[in-house]
């Protein structure tokens, strides 16, 4: 066996193995830079080895390598490894830097502000790299910064905050993930010198962007169906309403909203079909896969160049390439190929949702299509189409499914219905909404092209709302965490490696790893004696969480907690299935630790008790100092219903007196396990 001639899939997924090493292990990159260089020489040896058995060791080496491979060039790309990174030169956080900043990219805005992502370009007179956070609030008169924007300016630098309670979206990791470990907050009294800095790619980009929204916006389209236009040209779906994104995400079809590979994969059909005629010319395919790759690279252009169409357009590039040249390489490969080059310009990648799901979803097509099409194919030229795009859906829903269910927790069982009345739709829209843009100055080309896109919109919404409005085919709430990630796609690879091979013995691995599988749900979840004691952070509300293995109970000052998603986050991904909700009390009892309440009317007057924790909330108007005299408590815990003027006074108190305060609105949730 040759050991070059090794898949590229494997090689591949060794690389993203050592990828995802990266975040396991701490390693110094001289280590790694050694250990390549020891592997490469060893390989080197057995490969001019003749014996067999040396090719089959180069091989394996081979594939270590690559591991390795992964795990340097991740350790290379992280920001803080390099020299002149601006935390090097970073006097000390939440106190006042100098800072040079460049604008490189406008991010997805929050409810309260705008958010910009800036390199570093010189931190306290010092030549700088790395990445911030700049937030804007929307209520100040700040005007909103361009790309390539430069800003001199003197600030504090403030971490970004971890979740405030278990299992919600860890912003701080995400943000680390793409190498932003800091942010600065602009507000109207903040002094800073703005000019514009020398233009680049990603300012035209922007420029572009900018002006194909402008143009969107001069149209005199329906606003939801303008919404829909951004969406699925510039990736701006925060205006589309809120009960149209969830039937969207009920129905099983929210991906069309984002601007993705299922988008790009049909500018690419609609361009082959475009540009057919070319193949006709002498060396037209290739003229024809060249001319596709820089459209698609001049679309991710317009869009802003997000890291989603990026990638979408770097995979299909691979793939459109391979056509147009002829190269004797299938799909797989190609895809792999595309994975590969990805990860090697940004290893962290690999970490990002969109990717997972892109890439699973055409290996699911790719892999479980051809398997389903050998059940027959009809011959009739009206079903051949939709009994295709059914194989096409339930291909790249089975790819996806195990991350949809890790990630999102839910299950949408009337998918391919959705897929089948929403994707030809879909391609009538980019096709209409292609030609409303370009012709967006012709009126009397442009009025029908706009009646028949909201159209087009109104059967889509109305398709979705159908569809979820099934509410028992849309499976909520589903526990699964990364074990059962990773022995799901396990289970699917023997699937498919029997359904290729026909071998007993993959039958018999395959039952044992289902088998793991219950007993690993049954143990984990079904079966528990875990305890625990949580006062969840929660703004103006008082919330107090009791759980007692598969059960938990709930004590808050709102009577129905169904609305507070941390709640149902906590259930979902702990496997919880039963909640008992009951009042607020003013004493508890936590495992021999005596819990006072002490709410707005600042009661605490216990002359022949002593409590271990008192709870403040609402704000009391009390001198703690008293408090603490009287009642002689060891712990002191503030939750988010308290004024934060009030929580700074109460801790500097107990910092006096010697006693423990815990704030949550600063450290999260307060857990406490129990015996």
């Amino acid at each position: 066996m040759r050991p070059y001639y090794y898949p590229i899939p494997k090689l591949t997924m060794c690389f993203m193995g050592g990828v995802f090493l990266s975040k396991l292990v701490v390693l110094e990159l001289s280590a790694i830079t050694l250990s390549i260089a020891l592997v490469v020489s060893v390989v080197s040896f057995f490969h001019f080895k003749s014996a067999p058995q040396n090719k089959s060791i180069a091989s394996i080496l081979l594939l270590l390598l690559f591991l390795l491979l992964g795990l340097w060039t991740t350790l290379l790309h992280k920001p803080k490894s390099q020299n002149h990174h601006y935390s090097h030169f970073l006097e000390q956080i939440n106190t006042s830097n100098r800072l040079v900043l460049k604008v490189r990219s406008e991010m997805n805005p929050t409810a309260h502000n705008y958010r910009y992502k800036a390199k570093v370009v010189e931190m306290n007179n010092q030549k700088s790299s790395g990445e911030i956070l700049i937030s804007i609030p929307k209520n100040t008169a700040i005007e909103p910064l361009l790309v390539d924007d430069l800003l001199y300016i003197q600030t504090e630098l403030k971490t970004i905050n971890p979740p405030k309670n278990p299992y919600n979206f860890n912003n701080k990791t995400y943000m680390e993930s793409k190498g932003i470990f800091h942010q600065i907050n602009l507000q109207k009294h903040s002094k800073f010198i703005r000019a514009k800095g020398k233009q680049s790619i990603n300012g035209w980009a922007s420029k572009a962007k900018t002006f194909t929204e402008s143009k969107i916006e001069a149209l005199d389209i329906n606003d939801t169906a303008r919404a829909f236009l951004k969406a699925f040209y510039l990736g701006i779906r925060n205006e589309i309403p809120e009960d149209i994104k969830t039937n969207y995400k009920d129905s099983g079809v929210l991906h069309i909203l984002a601007l993705s590979g299922l988008h790009v994969g049909i500018l690419l059909t609609i361009l082959e079909l475009v540009l057919s005629p070319i193949v006709r010319l002498r060396q037209g395919k290739k003229m024809r896969s060249f001319m596709i790759i820089a459209i698609l690279w001049g679309f991710a252009v317009l869009t802003g160049l997000s890291p989603s169409i990026v990638r979408a357009v770097t995979m299909f590039s691979c793939f459109a390439l391979a056509h147009g040249l002829h190269r004797p390489t299938n799909s797989i490969n190609t895809l792999f190929i595309s994975a590969f080059a990805v990860l090697l310009i940004q290893p962290n990648f690999l970490f990002d949702v969109g990717f997972q799901l892109s890439y699973t979803a055409v290996l699911g097509i790719l892999l479980i299509k051809p398997i389903l099409d050998q059940y027959g194919q009809p011959k009739h030229f009206v079903l051949k189409p939709i009994v295709t795009l059914l194989n096409v859906s339930v291909a790249a829903q089975l790819g996806i499914l195990p991350l949809s269910l890790y990630y999102f927790h839910q299950f949408p069982a009337l998918f391919f219905v959705t897929n089948l009345l929403v994707i030809p739709l879909l391609v009538l829209c980019l096709w209409g909404g292609l030609f409303i843009i370009v012709f967006s100055g012709i009126k009397a080309i442009n009025e029908p092209l706009i009646y028949g896109f909201e159209c087009l919109i109104g059967m889509m919404n109305r398709c979705t709302n159908w569809v979820a409005n099934f509410d028992v085919f849309l499976f909520k709430h589903i526990t699964f965490d990364g074990v059962m990630l990773f022995a799901s796609y396990l289970i699917f690879g023997l699937i498919f490696k029997f359904i290729k091979t026909k071998k007993f013995k993959i039958i018999v691995v395959l039952g044992v790893l289902i088998v793991g599988f219950q007993l690993y749900v049954l143990f984990h979840y079904k079966i528990q004696s875990h305890r625990e004691f949580i006062v969840f952070q929660k703004v103006k509300h008082t919330f107090l969480g009791f759980r007692n293995g598969t059960t938990f109970e709930t004590h808050s000052t709102k009577t129905d907690s169904s609305n507070f998603t941390f709640v149902q986050d906590y259930l979902t991904n702990e496997g919880i299935r039963k909640k008992v909700t009951s009042n607020l009390k003013r004493f508890y009892n936590i495992d021999g630790n005596q819990l006072l309440l002490v709410d707005s009317l600042g009661v605490f007057d216990f002359k022949s008790t002593t409590f271990d924790w008192v709870l403040l909330r609402n704000s009391p108007k009390i001198h703690l100092g008293q408090l603490i005299n009287s009642l002689q408590p060891k712990l002191i815990i503030a939750n988010g219903s308290n004024y934060k003027s009030f929580v700074e006074r109460w801790k500097k108190t107990c910092t006096q007196k010697g006693v423990k305060f815990y704030d949550t609105q600063t450290n999260g949730a307060f857990i406490y396990p129990l015996n």
